[in-house]
């Protein structure tokens, strides 16, 4: 009979044994099986997310190359009539070049007030009376025409005062334009 007491008191802790490892054991693996789905929704998401800050990602650097486009638009066809800035670029160039500006005028093209809302553009006439060598007055009409400002020469006159040809008077006259704020589509 030891035996079957042997076996009896056996089968006792084994059922005990596996009472207590259901008694714990297996809420930790119900814990675990819901932390298990909690990270795998979390890893979805995570995804999902990536993915939309990807996009934005590519939406922020598709608006940075149209913020840049917009702005070197605005600087070859600015939004107001801006006479200084576009005086002071000019002055800037013919010290560069070495041109001496005798004088510098601008005047508005006069546009009919019918037309006024249908002309996208208004012009800026410029006329220039400037000083310098053949070189000099060349690179100058190369360097404004190659400014980020829309300019468009129209006449030149070179004339020499004396025989000497380092010393040339040159008028220009020359269109720049800027956007009507009265235009509308």
């Amino acid at each position: 009979m030891r035996n079957i007491y042997k076996i009896i008191i056996i089968a006792v802790v084994f059922i005990i044994s596996v009472f207590l490892l259901l008694l714990v054991i297996r809420p930790a693996i119900v814990r675990s099986g819901r932390h298990l789905v909690s990270i795998t929704e979390e890893e979805e998401r995570n995804i999902s997310l990536n993915s939309e800050l990807d996009s934005y990602l590519e939406d922020r650097d598709d608006y940075y190359i149209l913020n840049a486009e917009y702005q070197k638009l605005a600087m070859e066809f600015p939004e107001k009539d801006d006479t200084l800035i576009l005086t002071n670029e000019l002055y800037e160039i013919a010290g560069y070049t070495g041109i001496e500006i005798n004088s510098i005028s601008f005047s508005e093209v006069s546009i009919d007030e019918k037309e006024l809302k249908n002309t996208p553009a208004k012009e800026i006439s410029i006329d220039m009376i400037m000083q310098g060598s053949y070189y000099q007055t060349l690179n100058f009409i190369n360097t404004i025409e190659i400014m980020p400002r829309i300019i468009k020469v129209e006449d030149i006159n070179i004339q020499s005062p004396s025989n000497d040809y380092n010393d040339l008077v040159t008028f220009l006259s020359a269109r720049t334009y800027f956007v009507n704020e009265y235009y509308r589509n």
